[in-house]
């Protein structure tokens, strides 16, 4: 009997955690292809109003292959939810609500193709795409509402079988108790105690407390004694196995977050590559904060403009994960829209404010700090910072910030502001540095690294290669918050060589 009971128990226990471990592995499959086909449509809405605003055909990439993506995406979805009946019938809506805004995207690109921008643009303005969207939105979040609520049912239900297995157990106990005292009075004194004292432990685990083992007594029967052992064994096991699960599941899930928030600042907050001017040289660098989990809102972005001047931006949303990121992404594709109709930096700080400027961002405490400057291959600059830290100017003499005659505010502050702009020049073998505040508000104890030592760092690495000079500036700066930054960190370089000649 005691041998049935440990082979029931330990049995039992195994297929349970198994059960637990196949449950959260298949709700965190669910999520994921529900997010993949989230991005996609994020991804085609911005491309395809970039587009739709502009005629410009590279905004339109991101569209068609989000479009190329997503049946992919939604046949990955569906097999995942196969055998649910409502996943199923959310995942049916879901694809739907897509349809109709992939219905609508197709209409204002045929549009703008067709030479008729302001059809498009009036149909934008409608607000009819941004309408299909949100049911797609409203479509997603039900989906993935009813992944958690089907995964919590399926945990419920393992809870009460590994309930009866627990009450398995106590009623075999139970039954050898009653066994043994009928064989024998004298051996009851020796039985009694241990059985006494696994119940209690059975009880215990049956209420899911599995730190306290079962004692033992010296007195006991070499069975009870056995029995003690093995229950005392499968506990330990149940606690390891529930312990081992729940921290796979911490890391899957750490793990999803954050491959989806990198893609999405590969996708919405840097540029796949630089662009190119004859008498100007640039270079980035991006360095991720290493003690968060989430990616900030940290962005850089740089355009060559027709007239041959070169359009620079550095920005900072506040806060971390998806809602800034998110943010950071479409103030950067509203950037380039902007200095593509109109390149003036007042003029674009201000419209990029009334996309920031409403109650509902203001409410998530979600704002931006931001430079922009305008680089004529002559070396004249022009630049408007809002909020934001001024630029280092780094010439064969010196290095040095420099301080615009007046700052902006922070975007999306205020409904309506000014934003000064302020000239300045690189000399020929001078270099112009765009920045955000991590890098010089990286922190050692109370000593920030500061704009003193950033310009150490550059005068000293003076003759070194553009692309060297900045990953040595960052370096200094990890070395100081010991070699772990605290935020993230963009640095954007431009160069105009000495000795041009025209």
């Amino acid at each position: 009997m005691l041998g049935i009971l440990i082979a029931v128990a330990i049995i039992g226990t195994v297929f349970t955690a198994r059960e637990y471990r196949d449950a959260g592995q298949q709700a965190l499959a669910r999520q994921a292809a529900a997010n993949r086909v989230f991005v996609d449509l994020l991804d085609a809405q911005t491309s395809n109003r970039g587009y739709t605003l502009t005629g410009r055909g590279t905004f339109l990439d991101p569209y068609l292959q989000a479009a190329e993506r997503y049946p992919d995406d939604m046949a990955r979805l569906r097999r995942v939810v196969a055998g649910e009946t409502e996943l199923e019938a959310l995942a049916d809506d879901l694809d739907a609500a897509a349809e109709l805004y992939f219905d609508e995207a197709r209409t204002l690109i045929a549009l703008r193709r067709q030479n008729q921008p302001e059809l498009a643009i009036n149909r934008v303005n409608s607000g009819l795409d941004e309408a299909r969207f949100a049911q797609f939105r409203a479509a997603n979040a039900a989906l993935v509402n009813q992944i958690g609520q089907t995964r919590r049912s399926t945990i419920e239900r393992l809870d009460r079988r590994a309930l009866l297995t627990v009450v398995a157990i106590v009623v075999a106990a139970a039954l050898a108790l009653t066994m043994v005292a009928v064989a024998s009075r004298q051996l009851w004194s020796r039985v009694a105690g241990p059985i006494d004292l696994v119940t209690a432990g059975v009880r215990r685990v049956a209420s899911g407390d599995l730190a306290r083992p079962v004692p033992t007594t010296r007195d006991a029967v070499s069975e009870l004694a056995e029995l003690a052992n093995g229950f005392n064994t499968m506990q330990r096991e149940v606690l390891d196995q529930r312990n081992v699960a729940a921290a796979a599941a911490r890391r899957a899930e750490a793990q999803r977050v954050e491959r989806a928030l990198w893609e999405t600042v590969q996708r919405g907050l840097l540029p796949e590559k630089l662009p190119w001017s004859p008498g100007l040289r640039l270079a980035a660098r991006y360095q991720p904060a290493e003690r968060a989990l989430l990616v900030g809102g940290d962005l850089y972005d740089a355009v060559a403009l027709r007239d041959g001047r070169m359009a620079l931006m550095v920005g900072d949303i506040a806060g971390h994960g998806a809602a800034t990121a998110a943010q950071a992404a479409g103030l950067r594709f509203g950037w380039r829209t902007l200095v593509a109709v109109n390149p003036n930096p007042a003029a674009v700080m201000a419209a990029l404010n009334q996309q920031m400027a409403n109650a509902e961002l203001r409410a998530q405490g979600l704002f931006a700090s931001m430079i922009y400057a305008l680089v004529d291959i002559d070396g004249r600059v022009s630049y408007a910072p809002a909020g934001h830290p001024p630029p280092f100017l780094l010439t064969t003499a010196s290095c040095r910030q420099l301080a615009p005659s007046r700052s902006g505010p922070l975007l999306g502050v205020f409904d309506e502001a000014t934003w000064p702009v302020s000239h300045g020049r690189i000399p020929p073998g001078g270099t112009m540095f765009l920045y955000t505040d991590g890098l010089i508000e990286a922190r050692h104890g109370s000593l920030t690294f500061g704009a003193e030592r950033c310009c150490d760092v550059l005068e000293r690495e003076r003759r070194s290669a553009l692309e060297t000079r900045l990953e040595r500036l960052v370096d200094a700066a990890r070395r100081h918050e010991d070699e772990s930054l605290r935020d993230d960190v963009v640095v954007l370089a431009v160069e105009r060589p000495a000795a041009m000649r025209w």
